[in-house]
């Protein structure tokens, strides 16, 4: 065991460069989702594991998982403070002081409004899927055109066309059942998550840099990549139950955003480690290459 903890160790140790100038190249861009989700983790002289907190940044080259102790506003806005453009997240209080800044434009996920509504259906089976209907028929125009590779003015016009009038008429729908539903019900919070958060939801629409819901490649029956990550982090949550200390935690949070980034971009991931490791390890003198020659993207470059 004690000689597996020690791979992992350095493998992230080896990698975490590389995760850093991923995190750089978010800061610089335009355009970043994020989500999290707890990981516990063991804290010397706690009597019970800490429940921490890990969240992904990511945009459609590269992807980065941290780890923090808390989820208090204040580290979130540190972090952002470089970062000037759009953020699509889900409408949770801590990012309001991001977005006070002036500097980060909200930009709301709709897998999250969608799948309140698909809690809903429960208690409201039928105005749950007729609101629900409205962000399918979207997911679909957006669909059409993605697989149409429309981009900028062309991908503009299209949501333009094609979804705004869609979103129009689910804002009129919201507007004339919130009266008719009981407070408690849930699906006056999927009713009210739309109408306290319209601007952002469909920020999308008049913005083609800016996805439908977390990353711009999900499909209309499946969930975005950023929470098909988290998915694939709850299975490994599962197994490993929690995170030995708080430097595993940051450790685990370096290899989770290099396989996601491979993923994101297609690169085997074995085949990167292996790549990867002999040219910053074993052999790094050899081939003197500087950092930005070693990413995921770098290595798919190679592949032609």
């Amino acid at each position: 065991m004690s000689t597996l903890v020690g791979f992992v160790e350095r493998a992230a140790t080896l990698l975490a460069p590389i995760d850093g100038l991923h995190w750089r190249r978010l800061l610089q861009g335009s355009w970043m989702a994020t989500d999290g989700t707890g990981i516990k983790v063991l804290v010397p002289g706690l009597r019970a594991a800490h429940d921490g907190y890990i969240e992904l940044y990511r945009n459609m080259e590269c992807a980065v998982f941290q780890y923090e102790a808390t989820k208090a506003s204040d580290v979130v806005v540190s972090k952002l403070a470089p970062f000037s453009g759009t953020l699509t997240a889900d409408a949770e209080h801590r990012f309001n002081a991001v977005y006070a800044t002036g500097r980060v434009i909200e930009a709301g996920c709709n897998a999250h409004g969608r799948r309140k509504f698909r809690d809903a259906e429960q208690t409201q089976p039928l105005l749950a899927k007729e609101g629900g209907a409205f962000i399918a028929a979207m997911y679909v125009q957006e669909e059409q055109a993605q697989r149409a590779g429309l981009e900028g003015e062309a991908l503009l016009a299209h949501r333009r066309l094609h979804i705004r009038p869609i979103a129009s008429a689910f804002e009129a729908w919201l507007k004339a059942v919130q009266s008719a539903i009981l407070p408690s019900d849930p699906l006056r919070a999927a009713v009210r998550y739309y109408r306290n958060h319209s601007e952002a939801l469909f920020r999308f629409i008049d913005d083609p840099q800016v996805p439908i819901d977390s990353f711009p490649r999900g499909k209309p029956e499946s969930s975005a990549p950023t929470e098909r990550e988290f998915q694939n982090f709850a299975k490994l949550r599962l197994n490993m139950l929690f995170a030995g200390s708080t430097e595993g935690a940051h450790r685990a949070a370096v290899l989770l955003g290099i396989v996601a980034t491979c993923r994101a971009i297609q690169v085997p991931v074995q085949a990167y480690f292996t790549w990867a490791f002999e040219r910053l390890g074993t052999h790094r003198e050899h081939f003197g290459l500087a950092l930005e020659e070693m990413t995921p993207a770098a290595f798919k470059a190679t592949r032609g």
